[in-house]
């Protein structure tokens, strides 16, 4: 367990760089002995609350308490994800139970994955995630007209053919700029090569870059040939001192979640003695459950059910001839046949059909009995004597 120094530290590193709610290690260690604290409490519980609303809209995109206060936002989203410990809904944020929040912390860590979801979402809305979907406006040239264009470029329709002459002037063409994209290409092969060695010198105390994208290419032959770390620019410098930044918070961040990784097992381990104290504590002092925070929540619980049932019955459907459907508004089936005759209809339809299907079972049964009677008739001894 002497790992969970480090363990700690990188979890709260990790957590930080994605939601950024300040929590410390200390936090995390005076959960563990239950010790009162609000300030542990109020970073415990607005931790809980981005990580479990992420946690919810992974399950349910069209799931949002946040206008809620943290405990009711936390329990509710927990509820969602069926989160089991029962007492936990009964707790307050007073600092007195921060040990539960630090269960709960470590069961949405641990079951939900919820910051690799986050991480997931924060990386697509980066850089990373623009480099990935569309091309850089600034690195792109159209050029509509260019009035240097040889006549055998020019487009001629397919039933004129060309003469001798064009053709071989087409293919000189052709051939021409053949050799300068090869000579070109050979060009910035090299010059990635050296930008590539000027950058792995430069960060060799770093971290080690095993390859360069496309778009980093780019954007250190950029900062080669403009200088933008020493002397400035316009607008386009400005733009590539943010996209480096982002750039660098994004390795960053990928830095962060490896160490997580690594450590995540003993911060796991150090739960599983968290959750012995637990036990000890309970059993030691047993807890009497705040009903009526329970209640509460219960009551809250009870009424966002019923608005969702409510909004669900207003909800009128559209019948292919386009009269409405009437049967989520009304309670029993004879009101809805007093709406709608084809509801009627239907419903001494199915009238009809019953009494046919209890007749016809009713008659099976009454043969049966009656074979049944002349059979056992049959094995009466006759007893009647002339």
């Amino acid at each position: 367990m002497c790992d969970i120094k480090d363990a700690l530290p990188t979890l709260c590193e990790y957590i930080n760089s994605l939601i950024n709610t300040g929590l410390t290690p200390e936090h995390l260690r005076l959960a563990k002995y239950n010790a009162p604290d609000e300030i542990v409490a109020e970073k415990l519980w607005s931790t809980l609350r981005i990580l479990s609303y992420h946690a919810a809209r992974e399950k349910r995109d069209d799931i949002d308490f946040r206008n809620y206060d943290a405990p009711s936002a936390v329990k509710l989203h927990l509820a969602l994800l069926q989160y089991p410990v029962i007492e936990f809904y009964s707790l307050s944020q007073d600092g007195e139970h921060n040990r539960d929040a630090l269960i709960a912390l470590a069961w949405l860590l641990g079951t939900q994955d919820v910051l690799t979801a986050i991480l997931r979402a924060k990386l697509a809305d980066g850089v990373l995630g623009a480099e990935c979907s569309h091309v850089d406006s600034s690195e792109v040239s159209i050029k509509s007209f260019n009035i240097n264009t040889p006549p055998s470029l020019i487009a001629v329709p397919n039933n004129q053919p060309l003469s001798t002459s064009a053709q071989l002037s087409s293919i000189l063409h052709l051939n021409a700029t053949v050799n300068l994209n090869l000579r070109e290409i050979n060009e910035l092969i090299r010059e990635r090569a050296k930008l590539i060695s000027k950058v792995h010198a430069a960060s060799i105390n770093v971290s080690g870059l095993p390859h360069l994208s496309v778009s980093e290419l780019v954007l250190t032959k950029r900062l080669s040939r403009t200088r933008i770390l020493d002397d400035g620019g316009d607008g386009s410098s400005e733009n590539d001192r943010r996209r480096l930044r982002e750039f660098r918070e994004a390795g960053i961040l990928l830095d962060v979640r490896a160490k997580w990784l690594r450590k995540r097992h003993v911060f796991f381990d150090w739960m599983a003695t968290v959750i012995q104290e637990h036990k000890r504590s309970t059993e030691l002092n047993p807890r009497v459950i705040n009903t009526r925070e329970l209640a509460a929540f219960s009551s809250l619980l009870r009424h966002l059910i019923r608005d969702k049932l409510r909004d669900f019955k207003s909800e009128k459907t559209v019948d292919g001839d386009g009269s409405r459907n009437w049967s989520l508004n009304c309670p029993s089936r004879a009101h809805r046949s007093q709406c709608n005759n084809a509801e009627a209809q239907s419903w001494l339809d199915d009238l009809n059909e019953r009494q046919d299907r209890e007749e016809k079972n009713f008659q099976r049964n009454r043969q049966r009995l009656a074979d049944e009677l002349e059979q056992m008739l049959k094995l009466i001894p006759s007893v009647v004597r002339v």
